[in-house]
């Protein structure tokens, strides 16, 4: 008798479960948008040699830090003779544009350059954003000024918060230098889009992000 009663009780169980699995997980995708397919992202610049010289100075190497104006590098153009009298230019200061953390140092001290020859690339890690990629059919329901939940792989144990700062205006496909699809073959296959959305944080993260890193994000929608 207790077993005939016992298994319809598990089996209105199991369903109960079920219908309350898929209740949360309908509401989940109600009130927010998830996506593992994002980024850290930041600028980084390139300094290069404004003439063809030597590279008498450089001051930096990769992992330090420098303030916008600071010289970094100086380059001593070649000798001239413009009127039969050897004369040597004054040495070209190369300073950063911006405050931020050296990334490479590519060139060399001592080594000749050209205008367009890269000396370092520096990028400033207290402004980057998160770039999240967000399928084309969900996009109606993102707006600027969106709270987010973001989870950076590298750090697991930190959940960050952020908002909704732009919506791009172009689809990722369209900035990829292959194209995605070959209309012109006749063999046309439809492949849903996906649109990136920039997320700034907000507060003092407390850890160091960096571009490149992954990360997941939750957009609250509703």
């Amino acid at each position: 008798m207790r077993r005939m009663i016992l298994v319809p009780t598990l089996v209105v169980l199991a369903i109960l479960a079920i219908a309350g699995g898929i209740a949360y997980y309908l509401y989940a995708n109600y009130i927010s948008y998830r996506t593992d397919d994002a980024q850290v992202t930041g600028t980084i610049l390139s300094i290069s040699a404004p003439a063809t010289g030597l590279l008498s100075d450089l001051t930096v190497k990769q992992g330090d830090q420098v303030t916008a104006g600071q010289t970094i590098a100086k380059i001593t153009p070649a000798p001239t003779s413009p009127t039969g009298t050897r004369v040597t230019p004054a040495a070209i200061n190369v300073t950063s544009p911006i405050s931020g953390t050296i990334l490479q140092v590519p060139a060399i001290q001592g080594q000749g350059v050209a205008p367009g020859l890269t000396i370092v690339q520096l990028t400033d890690l207290s402004n980057v954003t998160i770039t999240a990629f967000v399928d084309e059919g969900a996009i109606n329901t993102i707006k600027i000024g969106q709270d987010v939940d973001i989870h950076v792989d590298a750090y697991s144990d930190t959940t960050f918060t952020g908002k909704v700062q732009q919506i791009v205006q172009a689809t990722a496909g369209s900035f990829s230098l292959l194209p995605t699809q070959d209309n012109a073959s006749g063999n046309f296959t439809k492949v849903g889009q996906r649109i990136p959305v920039i997320i700034t944080l907000v507060g003092d993260t407390g850890r160091t992000l960096m571009p490149g890193m992954s990360a997941e994000v939750t957009i609250h929608i509703h």
